[in-house]
């Protein structure tokens, strides 16, 4: 017989942001990025969001471990903001 690891997922939620990191009216928010591993202080993998009114995202096929998650911000040109705190999360 095969044994079949279950994979599970994560659901991420966030507020959109107001303000640039000078404290500026954000007006040009054109998405974000999670990043997501299971080391803390190395988050290997990243998935884009390109859509500003998306404020939730499922982060599915993760093995049973612990895995951690950060996001950033980006704007219509490009930039990224600073990473979010990291949030964890364990699955199976």
């Amino acid at each position: 017989t095969i044994n079949q690891i279950a994979l599970g997922s994560a659901v991420i939620s966030w507020m959109p942001p107001t303000q640039n990191a000078d404290g500026s009216a954000l007006t040009d928010l054109a998405g974000y990025r999670i990043y997501y591993g299971r080391n803390r202080d190395q988050l290997d993998q990243a998935v884009s969001i390109d859509s500003p009114g998306v404020t939730t995202h499922v982060v599915e096929n993760l093995s049973p471990s612990v895995w951690y998650f950060a996001m950033t911000s980006l704007n219509s040109r490009g930039v990224e903001s600073e990473r979010s705190g990291t949030a964890s999360k364990t699955i199976g």
